[in-house]
């Protein structure tokens, strides 16, 4: 990996300033219930807008694209979208991506190639952690935007909530987590 796999567009998806989609954005539009749950439609929004080439945009684009995600993967009673059901919507909305997923049980040495592969290919991707041990992982989706070597430590990069963090790979994909998805979208025209 030498220093680091990143994507090219540094401000990532830059929606006024945010580090991509944010989904407390949807408060006042959907209720309370419907935004705790969309993590998946803001990771979602990310891929999808990042492989558009929409890398700024306002808060009301931001919005109209959420708002279409949610038509067509509306949050679950038991909590976040499963890959499935985001891969369903991606269909129905007619963009020219297919989604490469890795899910099960997936450990942080088994999901490094693929995250590896999409960041060398300029494509951001989401990962969904069930039983984080960290309450603000659990079932839970980030979008992963770069990984870097700090001290000898492999760190990653990524958005959540509209936020930029930074935390060591191994914390982020902890092998305590029972389940995980890893979702990419890969342009028609490259398959």
């Amino acid at each position: 990996m030498g220093n680091g796999l990143k994507l090219t567009q540094s401000r990532f998806v830059n929606i006024e300033g945010r580090y991509g989609f944010d989904q407390n954005a949807l408060a006042g539009r959907w209720s309370r219930y419907n935004v705790d749950r969309s993590c998946g439609i803001a990771a979602l929004a990310n891929l999808i807008s990042y492989g558009m080439e929409h890398f700024a945009m306002s808060r009301g684009e931001s919005l109209e694209l959420m708002d279409r995600i949610i038509f067509y993967a509306p949050p679950r009673p038991w909590g976040i979208a499963r890959p499935g059901i985001l891969m369903g919507a991606l269909e129905a909305m007619a963009l020219p991506f297919s989604p490469d997923v890795l899910s099960g049980k997936i450990s942080g040495k088994e999901a490094l190639p693929f995250i590896e592969e999409h960041l060398a290919h300029d494509r951001p991707v989401a990962l969904l952690n069930t039983n984080h041990p960290h309450k603000a992982f659990r079932y839970h989706w980030v979008t992963i935007t770069e990984l870097l070597e700090e001290e000898g430590l492999l760190m990653v990069r990524f958005s959540s909530w509209g936020g930029r963090y930074k935390l060591p790979y191994d914390l982020l994909l902890s092998d305590t987590t029972v389940y995980r998805a890893l979702v990419a979208l890969v342009p028609r025209k490259e398959q």
